[in-house]
């Protein structure tokens, strides 16, 4: 997406069923460069509506979701097409989880708390 001012912004999609956690990301991607456009959603279903309707350029996913988990919510997300970005994130850091990420179709994977600086710069590769 163009910005009136003619900069590409990236569309992020936040899933985490702690508010808190939202707001903090939140927070964060506003300092990042280029302004992304933020959306949150706190469930895999959730997500998966979001992303029907809104086409984010990438989603940082929670593992532990209500309902729907982040692994399952990735593996239907990519079972319906989507091409964007997915990045899992959670506190439980175990290497099978990002092992069962990248097999769902997971393009990252990160131990939270995340370095802010981190996050803005993996949501800047995307529109490089």
């Amino acid at each position: 997406m163009i910005d009136r001012w003619g900069y590409i912004v990236t569309k992020v999609l936040i899933v985490d069923d702690e508010l808190e956690n939202c707001i903090v990301l939140e927070r964060i991607f506003l300092e990042c460069p280029g302004n992304p456009d933020l959306k949150t959603c706190h469930s895999g279903e959730e997500a998966l509506t979001r992303m029907a309707a809104w086409q984010p350029d990438i989603i940082f996913m929670d593992l532990h979701l209500p309902g729907m988990d982040g692994i399952m919510t990735i593996k239907n997300m990519r079972q319906t097409g989507f091409s964007g970005k997915i990045v899992l994130m959670t506190g439980d850091y175990r290497s099978e989880h990002a092992r069962n990420a990248a097999r769902a179709g997971a393009d990252g994977f990160l131990a939270k708390p995340v370095d802010g600086k981190y996050l803005c710069t993996i949501v800047a590769s995307v529109v490089i």
